[in-house]
């Protein structure tokens, strides 16, 4: 009888295909960081330090906030001068956040995967750089902040869905502002006002910045609710005690305070201008605006304005281009058969004549023009794997809930930062608010 040899009595010879690349699915971008870190001024910080029972800070950055030595007027025919005035000083004070990120593998994880006759890839080493690319992603959202460690702020007209579904979709919140800000698996603080009492903790699964929103793998603080904050986990969530953002520094106000020195104090010194869009698109006249505006704050001659560069939203730098499609002319410098192309691959570079960089981490409401010359990072810990004394980088784990103390059988590293941002004169910058946002 015949007996033909079918696919099931193979499989067990069969050899598995493996495709030779493995797609990565997580956003990534770092912007705002890397302008900061590569135009603006670095210096190596201490930590607040107590001196015959001083405290003194950490991070001083002096300025000038008020001239000296007015006009006058006389006769000058041996008339009394009268009495003069000079110029007045002040420093802004701020000390580094500690920042980090712990990543741990299981023994067996690295064992399966290690060399390239076990695995695709070897997951101990493919982590490293891993977790240095989700550790300056935490740190870029910061980047766009107000200095309270708030990544953002639940919309009004959001959606919280608390503890409706199950495993990495047991809650989610659609409708964030700036979704991109978070990272997968991060742990957020769910505060109801900056300043006030935490409700708890959640811990994200997976981020969508299409639609903005954020998936949790755990049910959501109880009275999580439009208008709270998800901050950093383990902060204060005061302003002011976490990474001191571009809108910690970029306010146009006169009250509060701002790095220990009350604005009042300084009045419109320590002000950014802004221009106001109320919900209008944004326009080509704009960046002449901006320039007259900046020029009545800091003066025409001010060198500060060489180094001015627009920070903005990538769904701004979309409506910028349109502008600019409007008015090009189609010119049939050959024969073709087809219509030229307008379209271009990617948005404006520039606008006004001064660098854009595009930021999926920026408020998409808003466009800041940065003078960098007047910001510097102060770095107390540059980031760098985490070093456990002579252990070194990567250590076992200790069972802590052991009563003989055991080793887990796993690994961990972390990356580490301690840093602050400092815009040294907070009047030389300006920024464009509530721009309508174009549909993407």
């Amino acid at each position: 009888m015949p007996n033909p040899v079918l696919e099931s009595a193979v499989e067990g010879i069969e050899l598995e295909q493996v495709y030779d690349y493995i797609t990565d699915l997580v956003q990534k971008g770092t912007t705002g960081l890397n302008l900061f870190r590569n135009r603006a001024r670095k210096m190596a910080i201490s930590n607040v330090t107590q001196g015959g029972g001083v405290t003194r800070p950490a991070f001083r950055v002096e300025f000038r906030p008020q001239a000296g030595a007015p006009i006058q007027s006389g006769s000058g025919d041996a008339s009394s001068m009268l009495r003069g005035s000079g110029s007045s000083w002040d420093a802004f004070t701020v000390s580094a956040p500690y920042l980090f990120s712990v990543c741990e593998i299981s023994r067996l994880a690295q064992a399966a995967t290690n060399g390239k006759n076990r695995a695709s890839v070897a997951v101990r080493a493919a982590e490293i750089d891993n977790s240095l690319t989700q550790h300056l992603q935490g740190i870029e959202g910061l980047i766009n902040s107000d200095g309270s460690g708030a990544y953002d702020q639940i919309p009004t007209g959001a959606t919280v869905n608390n503890n409706t579904g199950t495993g990495l979709q047991t809650s989610s919140i659609v409708g964030m502002n700036v979704a991109f800000r978070f990272t997968d698996q991060q742990q957020v603080s769910v505060f109801p006002s900056e300043g006030g009492t935490s409700r708890g903790t959640a811990t994200i699964s997976t981020v969508d910045p299409v639609t903005n929103t954020l998936y949790f793998s755990t049910v959501l603080p109880s009275g999580t609710t439009n208008g709270d904050y998800l901050m950093i986990a383990n902060g204060s969530g005061a302003v002011g005690s976490s990474l001191l953002g571009i809108q910690y520094w970029h306010v146009n106000s006169n009250t509060g305070t701002v790095a220990g020195i009350a604005r009042s104090k300084w009045p419109a010194r320590l002000s950014t201008p802004t221009i106001n869009l109320n919900g209008g698109a944004i326009t080509p006249g704009i960046a002449q605006r901006a320039w007259v505006l900046l020029g009545r704050a800091i003066g025409p001659d001010n060198e500060a304005m060489k180094s001015a560069v627009w920070y903005g939203p990538a769904e701004q730098a979309y409506a910028i281009s349109n502008l600019f499609y409007n008015v090009q002319i189609s010119q049939n410098l050959q024969k073709a058969s087809t219509v030229p192309d307008m379209a271009r691959r990617e948005p404006i570079a520039t606008f006004g004549n001064r660098e854009y960089n595009s930021s999926f981490t920026a408020n998409p409401n808003r466009i800041d023009l940065l003078l960098l010359s007047a910001w510097c990072i102060g770095e107390l810990i540059p980031t760098q794997l985490y070093q456990f004394g002579t252990a070194g980088t990567i250590v076992p784990v200790p069972d802590v809930g052991t009563t003989n103390g055991t080793y887990l059988a796993s690994h961990m590293f972390a990356y580490e930062s301690a840093l602050q941002l400092v815009n040294s004169a907070p009047r030389k910058g300006l920024y464009i608010q509530q721009i309508g946002v174009p549909t993407v």
